[in-house]
């Protein structure tokens, strides 16, 4: 739960939120249950004896937020807060080489004017309701998370990266084959990430790095993330399919499980989840409500800035140039 003290040093509408985030009943009500939402973009699964559920993201090819998306995950997260038994999630993706490929393209080129803000605001609210959500969120990247998709993971409370799969040799070094990315890219494609976002990035990883890694559209290997705080722990390659993994871990435990990042997910997810909620809570909001209430405070503005900047002549020429390489690239594979 909030701490209550805390609410009552809040916004009304902080306050509002906050509240209907823990005073809504359980709709979970089995020792072991699944669910999905929104056409099978996002499934569930809980298990309410160790207090941990899962959220595996699976809209093909590359999970990427299109409206439906954005709602199918904040439905999700509340379906999952639902339940009083519930304290921790791990959040996941059905695909082994993408956690999420950030915003749909499609929602950006040539956008329907009455879809645009619908659209932007949902993406508001998945960080709002993953920010600021009462259970510990932890994030297991096996994949690429560029973009919005590394914003999905640094609004959680513990990210922890897969290294990749392999080792190849260049020039007489080691390298990881196939190692997953992970960062804030946008100006590669000529756009910009939104200040809320933006200044989650500054608070993960710092004022400087953020500041430069925002102007160049870094994107870290695992073990460059981990250097620099946007993720907290990096484990070596999966042994295992992640879903199946999951699925044995909610089911039989952690011993059962061969793969590493799914057994290192389980056991945060588990710690968090043995600290009595409503001092856990208090103190996560200790450090996220001045942010939730800026969001709610500047959430038209920003989606009215967003949309103004979207329709821009110059913007839509670089992200047409930009689905226009995708394309080719896609051709020479």
């Amino acid at each position: 739960m909030i701490g209550l003290t805390l609410i009552h040093h809040t916004s009304p509408q902080l306050q509002k939120y906050c509240l209907s985030r823990v005073q809504t009943p359980s709709v979970l009500a089995s020792l072991f249950s699944t669910a999905s939402a929104k056409d099978d973009f996002t499934h569930i699964s809980v298990n309410e004896e160790s207090g941990v559920a899962m959220l595996m993201l699976n809209r093909p090819p590359a999970n990427s937020l299109s409206l439906e998306m954005n709602e199918a995950i904040s439905t999700s997260i509340k379906q999952i807060e639902a339940n009083p038994k519930v304290q921790s999630v791990i959040i996941a993706s059905s695909n082994p080489s993408i956690f999420s490929a950030g915003l749909d393209i499609a929602e950006l080129v040539e956008p329907d004017k009455d879809r645009l803000p619908k659209f932007w605001n949902s993406l508001q609210q998945v960080y709002l309701d993953l920010y600021g959500s009462r259970l510990a969120t932890i994030a297991a990247i096996q994949g690429h998370a560029p973009a919005a998709g590394c914003m999905l993971a640094m609004a959680c409370d513990y990210r922890i990266m897969c290294a990749g799969h392999g080792d190849d040799e260049v020039n007489g070094k080691k390298r990881r084959k196939h190692a997953p990315t992970i960062g804030l890219n946008e100006t590669q494609l000529g756009i910009a990430a939104p200040p809320w976002m933006g200044q989650l990035m500054v608070r993960t990883i710092g004022f400087r790095m953020a500041e430069r890694a925002l102007a160049l559209g870094t994107l870290f290997q695992p073990t460059d993330a981990l250097k620099v705080g946007l993720v907290d722990e990096v484990v070596s390659e999966q042994t295992a399919d992640v879903s199946d993994a999951l699925m044995t871990l909610l089911t039989e435990g952690n011993e059962q499980v061969s793969n590493p990042l799914m057994q290192k997910a389980y056991r945060e997810a588990a710690l968090y989840a043995k600290i009595p909620p409503r001092a856990r809570v208090a103190s996560k909001m200790v450090t996220r409500s001045d942010c939730l209430q800026d969001m709610f405070a500047t959430r038209e503005a920003d989606n009215d800035f967003f949309c103004g900047f979207i329709g821009q002549d110059e913007v839509q020429k670089n992200l047409k140039g930009y689905v226009e390489a995708l394309k080719q690239k896609s051709k020479k594979v």
